[in-house]
């Protein structure tokens, strides 16, 4: 599929940027938005209490950007909830403050997020720096709940090439169905950043719905990779959707596996990580622990409401742990060529 569709869609979209002291990204991304193709497109800010003058830049040189300024860092999850909520388009795309657009990945994604199993549809996003690597071709997951960005770091050789289901869209690039968000739920803001994406992608697919990679839509990203907070982040939350979203029989027997492959990463970072990060599956778990009334809240409305069950949703999974296929590739040992690998990282 091309730009032809560009004008046969009549559907209009919101496109929604978030911005935390970005401003040295923000000419980049908003001139590539005002340069898309789609006809029907509005685009707004979400200004997270910046104190880079951010929005005072953007009121200057962009009159007709609308700004919504939050007087303090709501994170990526409220930040996005407080605005989709009031949004009144069929559909909402989400943008991080450093991405660049190509003219034609709204005309793209926009005819496949027609579908109505369709949940949202996320683009091929490459290396700002360097045209010819992928960042993310949609998102996987394992068995255990943990997910990462299909194809990062290779170089695009046409491999992801496909318009294909996958696990979950980044949520630095996401079209989303603004009715599905409704009937699905709203991001989990206790995440504050890293994982929603993931956790809303995996209860919409248990409602039913799909998530879509359209490679022919591209968007590029200033990728500014791990840290030790962004690991301990991820750790916490990849735990807590799992505790949401799991049937309670599934948990029961995947949870001694969890801690025995968490415990081994344990000794693993202590042993090789740095020191900011050598205690991060404890403080996750920890976190877990103190979260946990919570957590079971929200899981109780979830498994009320899903339609499918979770060997459906594992037919889309990594079948096993992608932490434990990384360290075993790490170290050449010979049981992996018996480790399933039946999903393309």
């Amino acid at each position: 599929m091309t730009g032809d569709f560009v004008g046969k869609i009549s559907k209009f979209v919101t496109v929604l940027v978030l911005n935390f002291n970005g401003r040295r990204y923000l000419k980049e991304c908003l001139d590539s938005l005002l340069a898309t193709d789609y006809p029907r497109l509005k685009i707004i800010v979400i200004d997270n209490g910046s104190t880079d003058g951010s929005a005072e830049f953007i009121g200057v040189n962009y009159p007709d950007v609308k700004v919504i300024r939050n007087n303090h860092n709501y994170g990526y999850a409220r930040a996005y909830n407080l605005v989709i909520s009031a949004i009144q388009d069929e559909y909402v795309a989400l943008l991080n403050n450093d991405v660049l657009v190509e003219p034609s990945w709204l005309g793209e994604l926009v005819p496949y997020a027609e579908n109505a199993d369709v949940a949202a549809v996320t683009p091929k996003m490459k290396f700002f720096h360097d045209k010819t690597r992928i960042n993310a071709a949609g998102g996987n997951c394992d068995l255990y709940g943990v997910g990462w960005n299909r194809g990062n770091g290779e170089v695009d050789a046409g491999q992801f090439n496909i318009v294909q289901e996958v696990f979950y869209g980044n949520g630095g690039a996401i079209l989303i169905k603004k009715r599905v968000w409704h009937e699905v739920g709203s991001f989990d803001e206790r995440y504050f950043m890293y994982g929603e994406d993931l956790d809303w992608c995996w209860r919409a697919r248990l409602k039913g719905y799909k998530i879509i990679y359209v490679p022919y839509a591209e968007v590029r990203h200033h990728w500014r990779g791990s840290g030790a907070p962004m690991v301990y982040l991820l750790e916490r939350h990849w735990l807590a959707t799992l505790l949401k979203n799991y049937s309670l029989k599934t948990l029961i027997r995947l949870i001694p596996k969890y801690l025995a492959l968490k415990t081994l990463k344990a000794i693993w970072l202590i042993a090789r990580a740095e020191s900011r990060e050598k205690l991060t599956v404890l403080k996750a778990f920890l976190w877990n622990l103190s979260n946990l009334k919570e957590s079971w809240k929200k899981r109780s409305r979830i498994q009320m409401l899903r339609t499918a069950t979770d060997a459906e949703i594992q037919k889309h999974m990594f079948k096993g742990s992608f932490e434990l296929s990384i360290w075993l590739r790490e170290l050449k040992h010979p049981i992996l060529k018996y480790y399933r690998r039946t999903i393309t990282y």
